[in-house]
């Protein structure tokens, strides 16, 4: 095991190189985590993701890296696998502490009310952007999903909305989730309007340089007003934001474990829903197509909490969700991007958000677009 002092000479210096934390904190967070309060750090080593986390999006705005950490325990050493998230970086290199301080705040301080599994906390600094969580291991990729996985994450996302249900004002005593309707709504619709000004005056990426795409884009932030109005009816709830398999841990056995709350929201229901679809058919070959999860979804919260949407106005309110979603989302990630980068998008982005995005466009908003 080695000396005492050995080992406290080890962990005497409180700089950790290359990662964000201290010794110190990490350690505190440590003993807190495994209820060890003489827990001792020996040394933190880096360890592949693909061993911790399923696969999910290529992000260049978010680092995410796997550790191993060595710690001694009542005289006994042992190694875990840890996860540190740091939050995402714009280009101009400005943190964006509020989504660290989000994802931060529901492990934290949500957890215990929410109706499906997350990952344990380790440490954070909301602050600073960063986190370090219980690594997932045994995971079952998504691309293995059955049709019995795809019906739990329907149906553990009907249990997250179910739960906080019309408790939208509730839900503002926790300041840090996002408000894009409410309260962050300007910030938001800014946001966007920014990111289409990158694509249209700068062209990064060829691939989406046509004057269709260049003229839905600005009436995307020109109707944001009309397009919000529509979602503001919908009872409000709390969303993931980023919810499909690729951040939800399927372990060989047991319950599904849902990560990656970093766009945690107060909301209407239909964007997780679209973002549920639209995502997994980008993505992956679902074995519960996508009118079957639909299904599933409008048939148990019509039974749980929703008073039903009927087919003509969920269609409608499928488009709006569609379009908020490219508008909030979408624009402001491909203004970041470069050539190389959305290159390794999904090859069906277009086929499963641009096009039906453009689609839904013309539909709803009467706008004609160049060919």
């Amino acid at each position: 095991m080695g000396d005492p002092d050995e080992v406290f000479d080890r962990v005497s210096d409180d700089v950790t190189e290359g990662w964000p934390f201290s010794r110190s904190a990490l350690m505190a967070g440590l003993r807190r985590y495994l209820a060890a309060p003489r827990l001792r750090l020996l040394d933190i080593r880096p360890l592949s993701l693909s061993y911790v986390t399923p696969g999910g999006l290529p992000d260049p705005l978010s680092k995410l890296r796997g550790m191993s950490v060595g710690v001694e325990v009542d005289g006994a050493e042992r190694y875990i696998a840890l996860v540190v998230k740091e939050a995402p970086v714009t280009g101009s290199g400005r943190v964006l502490s509020a989504v660290g301080q989000r994802e931060y705040g529901v492990y934290q301080r949500l957890a215990p009310h929410l109706p499906l599994l997350v990952p344990g906390l380790v440490a954070g600094d909301p602050a600073h952007g960063w986190i370090v969580l219980e690594a997932l291991t045994g995971l079952c990729p998504p691309e293995q999903w059955t049709r019995e996985d795809y019906t739990e994450a329907v149906l553990n996302l009907v249990a997250l909305h179910d739960r906080f249900w019309g408790l939208g004002e509730d839900l503002a005593i926790f300041p840090w989730l996002g408000r894009p309707l409410e309260a962050d709504y300007a910030e938001t619709v800014v946001a966007a309007a920014e990111a289409v000004q990158t694509l249209v005056l700068q062209e990064p990426l060829p691939a989406l340089t046509t004057p269709r795409n260049f003229l839905a884009f600005g009436m995307l932030v020109q109707y944001a007003d009309h397009i919000a109005s529509l979602l503001r009816q919908e009872t409000a709830t709390l969303l993931h934001g980023d919810y499909w398999p690729g951040n939800i841990a399927r372990p060989m056995e047991g319950r599904q474990i849902v990560f990656d709350w970093q766009l945690a929201s107060i909301g209407p229901a239909i964007l997780d829903l679209v973002v549920f679809i639209q995502t997994t058919e980008m993505t992956l070959t679902p074995a519960l197509p996508a009118e079957e999860a639909i299904g599933l979804y409008r048939e148990e919260m019509a039974r749980r909490s929703a008073p039903g949407w009927d087919q003509e106005y969920f269609a409608v309110l499928w488009d709006y969700g569609l379009m908020w979603a490219f508008l909030t989302y979408w624009l402001r990630r491909l203004a970041t991007l470069s050539v190389e980068d959305y290159d390794l998008l999904p090859p069906r982005f277009e086929a499963a958000w641009l096009h039906p995005v453009l689609a839904a466009l013309e539909r709803r908003l009467g706008v004609t677009l160049p060919p």
